[in-house]
């Protein structure tokens, strides 16, 4: 792991970013039409909680050898629906709808989702057009490439393919350190639309270093035929929260979801989903940042 994981640049803009979650909501943009219901009320009427969920984006959510849709992401918002459920008194179907990185906002616009669970970063743009529940995670860009690679900073991907997720944040900042020259000669930018297409071009060539949020590098390499034969290292790009998307005007729905992040943060749930799934022996080992501890305790509101 590089010296960004630790207190300075990445745990100071982490405890700022965990005091700043707690007020996520969106601000109406003034071209967004309102919601015709509550999530809360929709759901109720239906009987169905749509989860937009991730198939093969491991730890965040991904379906397992025994067809059991689970990871990270996935367990948080299991619990979210439960919640839901004691809310409404009633059973509740979780019905799982598969999204990739393009796909989960137009879904959620569109009302094919109620909510999206995965590894989604905050930001400005998307939050004039969806609300966000707490942020349950932080982290930062970071990259994969083989082994024997001489690319081991960020000066060295000049000249270089990169590869990135389709609809995520990496095409813009890789645009952007090309477009200031700290990439120069730039990098090409290639988009794939799912992770395991992008591993699997940087295992044939086609593609000289993969691109995306750290821990689901970490995942890819740990699922990897040989891991010793990959290497992931932090640029020190950016540092970013990741919270669940859901539609605007839907307080009640937001009510629930955030306070039962808060109660999964508070009551210990939280450290054990990271050690299932980030620790040692779990889907993808992951350091635990001091940004991230920040986070955990920021989040972890007072009951009263």
């Amino acid at each position: 792991m590089s010296e960004a994981k630790g207190i300075g640049r990445r745990g100071l803009l982490g405890s700022l970013g965990a005091a700043a979650a707690l007020g996520l909501s969106r601000q109406a943009a003034a071209e967004t039409a309102p919601c015709a219901e509550d999530t809360l009320d929709r759901i109720k009427r239906s009987g169905v909680f749509n989860l937009g969920a991730r198939q093969s984006t491991p730890p965040y959510g991904y379906v397992d050898a025994q067809n059991n849709w689970t990871g990270f992401a996935t367990e948080i918002a299991q619990a979210i629906h439960a919640a839901v459920e004691r809310e409404l008194k009633a059973k509740i179907k979780l019905n799982y709808v598969p999204v990739t990185s393009q796909t989960r906002i137009p879904l959620l616009q569109n009302g094919t989702i109620d909510m999206e669970a995965g590894a989604t970063v905050v930001t400005r743009s998307r939050a004039r057009i969806v609300d966000f529940t707490v942020p349950h995670f932080l982290t930062s860009t970071e990259i994969i490439v083989r082994a024997t690679s001489p690319v081991k900073s960020l000066a060295d991907l000049a000249g270089k393919r990169v590869g990135v997720p389709q609809g995520g944040l990496e095409e813009a900042l890789y645009r952007g350190l090309n477009q200031s020259g700290r990439l120069n000669p730039a990098v090409a930018i290639i988009g794939f639309p799912d992770h395991p297409q992008g591993f699997t071009a940087l295992g044939t060539g086609t593609i000289d270093a993969y691109s995306s949020d750290g821990p689901i590098l970490f995942g890819m390499k740990a699922k990897a035929a040989n891991p010793a034969d990959w290497r992931v290292f932090d640029p020190g790009a950016n540092v970013f929260l990741q919270a669940f998307p859901i539609r605007p005007e839907s307080s009640r729905f937001k009510s629930i979801a955030d306070v039962t992040v808060v109660e999964i943060f508070a009551d210990g749930r939280w450290n054990a989903l990271y050690e299932k799934y980030f620790g040692p022996h779990g889907v993808a080992p992951f350091e635990k940042t001091p940004a991230l501890a920040a986070l955990a305790l920021m989040n972890a509101w007072p009951a009263d």
